[in-house]
């Protein structure tokens, strides 16, 4: 059931990411083509919210094991760093030109795409509890 939420998950935050991207560099849709929208989702988002979002996941679960606690705020830090750990345009966009607004605009661009899908995946999982003890409840 985890992998299951875990995919979708990782499908939804990551299609909605690039439709905020669409929207927030295009007017509208219409300036931004489907096969435009394809390529961007497919070979560079979504390997990065299925890869990155994964390991995120791991991490967080074994801190939260480590301290024997669940807390919100330490999943949202490890998630924040994640999004700019797991950032390669940002990252690359350093090397070559050093501190400048393009590595600012990436590496925001990369924890509001980490912190979605940080809330996405808790929405899921309650989601996933609730109806799973619905159902032990009527059987």
């Amino acid at each position: 059931m985890i992998l299951i939420i875990y995919a979708i998950t990782s499908f939804v935050s990551s299609f909605i990411f690039v439709q905020l991207i669409s929207l927030s560099y295009f007017d509208s849709l219409n300036y931004f083509e489907l096969t435009d929208f394809l390529v961007l989702w497919g070979f560079f988002v979504l390997p990065v919210f299925l890869i990155g979002g994964f390991i995120t996941l791991c991490v967080d679960f074994f801190v939260q094991e480590f301290l024997k606690s669940r807390n919100y705020f330490i999943s949202l830090i490890i998630f924040i760093f994640s999004g700019i750990i797991c950032n390669i345009y940002a990252l690359g966009d350093f090397v070559r030109n050093g501190w400048s607004e393009g590595v600012m605009e990436y590496l925001v661009l990369g924890i509001v795409g980490s912190v979605l899908y940080l809330h996405i995946w808790l929405f899921l999982n309650k989601l996933a509890i609730k109806t799973r003890t619905n159902s032990l409840g009527q059987s």
